[in-house]
């Protein structure tokens, strides 16, 4: 735990841009704020530092007491900890601010959703959260060398086939950097599309869906789709944008893979697309689901593959 700890705050890009985020919503003296996942307490002092009339930091793990000590060591007071996950509080104080960084290598699989969803009951009417939009894009890739490196079991030899243990790793997903030679181009950037686009202050299922397709200029081999995410902190505000795309300054997050069953011998006309679906309901934790076609130019099916996360992982 404390590991994870170092990686975050050890992300300058992360924490300046959720530093200028809190003190563009705070009012000094006036604000109280909520810090869900609090963590070791960073976000909380920073806003007590920018004027937060009081926060309030609920962490379930026992990162808490650390907090408690890092406060105290820091001589930062007008904190109050809470022990638990803010979803166990049945009656939470109301607060002017909200502010939870609970993003994963995939933007979901830290429940940010389900969390910010139950969160608002915690905000005065016309409170604000942080953060507020979340988008979630995709790409094809195009460099070969992480399905070979995954495909180990075509290669074991001694006549053993390993077919099955090779089928189960392509239904599982990997955190993996791709840069962006990687990835289909258009136009010398990468064909990114976006699949998802969530308004965290609105009310939205933890079950998403979306869809994308790519129109092939030239013969292709495909090696599976990266997916990223970026997150506007304030809404409106394209400064305060954190983005995982390979494009963008590095953070301590990654991108995903979704590998191929195998690699998919595209031509000149061929439509590529990507149908996602993505689970974060809390008895589910997190599952994606994926389906892929490809269509040659009169529209017939040249491939066509699905995938089920829950199927590549073994307990």
């Amino acid at each position: 735990m404390i590991e994870f700890q170092r990686l975050i705050l050890g992300d300058a890009r992360r924490n300046e841009l959720f530093a200028a985020a809190l003190e563009r919503a705070i009012a000094p003296g006036k604000t109280t704020v909520a810090d869900l996942g609090a963590g070791t307490g960073y976000l909380s002092f920073i806003a007590r530092k920018l004027g937060a009339k009081h926060c309030f930091l609920v962490e379930q793990s026992e990162l808490i007491g650390l907090a408690q000590r890092l406060a105290k060591a820091n001589r930062i007071d007008g904190c109050t900890f809470i022990h638990a996950h803010s979803a166990e509080l049945g009656e939470p104080p109301k607060v002017d601010l909200l502010v939870s960084e609970t993003l994963g290598n995939l933007a979901f699989e830290e429940n940010l959703l389900e969390t910010l969803q139950d969160a608002r009951r915690w905000l005065v009417p016309g409170g604000t959260m942080i953060p507020q939009v979340v988008r979630q894009f995709a790409a094809p890739v195009v460099a070969p060398r992480w399905f070979a490196e995954l495909d180990v079991f075509s290669r074991v030899g001694h006549g053993l086939d390993f077919a099955a243990a090779r089928t189960l790793a392509t239904d599982n997903v990997y955190v993996r950097r791709f840069a962006p030679a990687d990835l289909l181009a258009e136009k010398s950037v990468p064909a990114a599309r976006c699949l998802d686009d969530v308004d965290l202050r609105r009310r939205t299922p933890s079950v998403r869906r979306g869809s994308a397709e790519w129109k092939l200029a030239k013969a292709t081999e495909l090696h599976g789709f990266a997916l990223w995410w970026e997150c506007e902190l304030l809404a409106g505000a394209p400064d305060l944008v954190l983005s995982t795309a390979p494009t963008a300054p590095p953070t301590h997050w990654e991108q995903v893979w979704l590998p191929p069953r195998a690699p998919l011998a595209a031509k000149a006309g061929d439509t590529l697309a990507l149908e996602l679906e993505c689970d974060s309901r809390p008895q589910v934790k997190i599952n994606l689901k994926w389906k892929v076609t490809l269509r040659d130019r009169s529209g017939s099916v040249r491939a066509e593959e699905a995938h089920d996360m829950r199927k590549g992982y073994l307990e």
